[in-house]
C-alpha cells in the first residue's frame, strides 16, 4: 500500500511539473474565478460537510416493517479535513488532519433493543496541492489512520445494557485526492465546492468486550485489512496571508 500511494505521489508531482506549468500558461487570460496569487503565503484551508443519519432498518436492510414496532435511529456528526501549509506561487506544501465524529441512537420498543453507536476516524499526512487558474487539486498521503467504532445494545426488558463492544483499528495508511473550483472572496479568503475521493487501509484491530458474547482481543494484526475508501461532495474555505 505504502509503495503504491508514493507511486501514486510520484507520477502526480511529475506530471505537474511537467504539464500543469504549460497548461497554465496557455490557459491565462480567459476563464473566471480565483487564481492563485504569486509569492509565497501561509496557508490555510478547511474542507467540511455535516453528517446525518436516519434510519430504520433494524427489521430488514430496506426499512421499516409489516407487523413490528420498529424504532428510528438518528444521529448527527461532522467530517472536517484541515489542511496548513505554504503556498510558493502556485503550489502548496502543507499537513492535512482529517477528522470524522457521528454518533447515532434509537429508543427501545417492544420488539427490538436500543442501540447507540459511535463511529470517529482520525487521519494525518503531508500535502502536495496546484492551483490551475481557479482549479485546485490537492493529493494526501496518510502517514497515520485510525478507526473507532462503539455499538451499546439497551436490553427491551430489563433496560439494561446487553451488548457494549468498541473495536478499533489502527495501523491505517493510505491516500486523499481533492478537486475543487474556487470563488475569490477577496481579503485572500476563498471558498469552493469541493468532490474529495480517500482510500484508507487498517493493518490492525482491536476488540473491547464491556457486556456481551463476543471475545475480546488485543491489538492484533489483521489477516484481512480493514478498508475505508469513499468520494463525497464537500465545502472548502481557504485563507492566505
Amino acid at each position: 500500500m505504502k509503495s503504491n500511494c508514493f507511486g501514486l505521489v510520484t507520477a502526480v508531482i511529475a506530471v505537474s511539473v511537467t504539464w500543469l506549468p504549460q497548461a497554465q500558461a496557455q490557459a491565462r487570460g480567459g476563464g473566471g474565478g480565483a487564481s492563485a496569487p504569486g509569492g509565497s503565503h501561509f496557508y490555510a484551508e478547511e474542507t467540511f460537510f455535516p453528517v446525518y443519519v436516519s434510519k430504520n432498518d433494524a427489521n430488514n436492510s430496506a426499512g421499516g416493517a409489516a407487523s413490528k414496532n420498529v424504532p428510528t435511529e438518528s444521529g448527527l456528526g461532522l467530517d472536517l479535513r484541515t489542511t496548513l501549509g505554504w503556498q510558493i506561487n502556485n503550489w502548496v506544501f502543507g499537513l492535512t488532519f482529517n477528522y470524522y465524529s457521528v454518533g447515532t441512537s434509537r429508543s427501545v420498543t417492544p420488539d427490538y433493543e436500543g442501540k447507540k453507536t459511535s463511529n470517529s476516524r482520525q487521519e494525518f499526512g503531508p500535502t502536495v496541492g496546484y492551483f490551475l487558474n481557479s482549479w485546485r487539486f490537492a493529493l494526501t498521503y496518510f502517514l497515520i489512520a485510525n478507526k473507532t467504532v462503539t455499538e451499546t445494545y439497551t436490553d427491551p426488558v430489563t433496560l439494561a445494557p446487553s451488548t457494549d463492544e468498541t473495536w478499533k483499528n489502527t495501523g491505517g495508511t493510505g491516500f486523499q485526492l481533492a478537486v475543487g473550483y474556487d470563488f475569490d472572496l477577496g481579503s485572500g479568503f476563498g471558498i469552493s465546492p469541493t468532490l474529495a475521493y480517500r482510500s484508507v487501509k487498517y493493518s490492525k484491530q482491536s476488540l473491547t468486550v464491556r457486556t456481551g458474547s463476543d471475545t475480546p482481543y488485543a491489538t492484533t494484526s489483521l489477516q484481512t485489512k480493514a478498508i475505508d475508501d469513499e468520494l463525497k461532495p464537500m465545502i472548502t474555505v481557504i485563507y492566505r496571508f
